[in-house]
């Protein structure tokens, strides 16, 4: 059985769809660290828009050439040609995101085994600090399991002692440098 431009088409835009929409990143895969993982994805997401909008015109061109097909056939080439449309519209508006506002990476600190991601920082609602535990296991994959979420911090830096997260920070109020402390007991990468 020889795979036909047509089913190609077909898969190509059925495994983006999958991906972009009911996936995280990458397919879910964890390697390296977050934001490696994170910066994948922002050069994966041209790589999709291009192989969706290829096998979208390649699936026109098989449609085109055929000229009976039953209802069923009719059905499945306009799921495809719907799946194709929300991920042409999305793919392409955050390329166009990217393209002006840039990678987020930046807003990845990581020390140690304790990663924090700084979520919409001078976006639209309020910003927050996500910390979490990274074990790096073999080949790269790693697991990652959240600590806390708090709202955001000013010149915030954060480090590991005695199982303990160390965040410091400057806070308006006092202005003076402060210091949350949140406890690691049962974070480990032993097992």
């Amino acid at each position: 059985m020889t795979l036909s431009r047509y089913h190609l088409a077909a898969l190509i835009i059925t495994v983006t769809f999958i991906d972009s929409m009911f996936i995280p990143p990458v397919f879910g895969i964890q390697w390296h660290s977050q934001k490696f993982t994170y910066e994948l994805s922002t050069y994966l997401v041209w790589i999709k828009l291009i192989l969706v909008s290829i096998a979208t015109y390649v699936l026109i061109k098989s449609i085109s050439k055929t000229s009976k097909h039953t209802v069923q056939a009719k059905l499945v080439s306009l799921l495809l040609f719907i799946m194709a449309g929300l991920q042409i519209v999305a793919l392409g508006l955050t390329c166009i995101w990217y393209a002006i506002v840039g990678s987020q990476a930046q807003f990845y600190q990581q020390q140690e085994n304790i990663v924090a991601y700084t979520s919409d920082v001078g976006a639209f609602g309020s910003a927050y600090h996500h910390f979490g535990y990274q074990c790096v296991g073999e080949y790269g994959f790693y697991t990652y399991m959240p600590i806390a979420t708090i709202d955001w911090l000013r010149d915030m830096s954060f480090y590991e002692k005695n199982n303990q997260l160390i965040i410091s920070y400057y806070d308006f109020k006092t202005k003076n440098q402060q210091v949350k402390q949140i406890d690691l007991h049962g974070l480990s990468c032993n097992g």
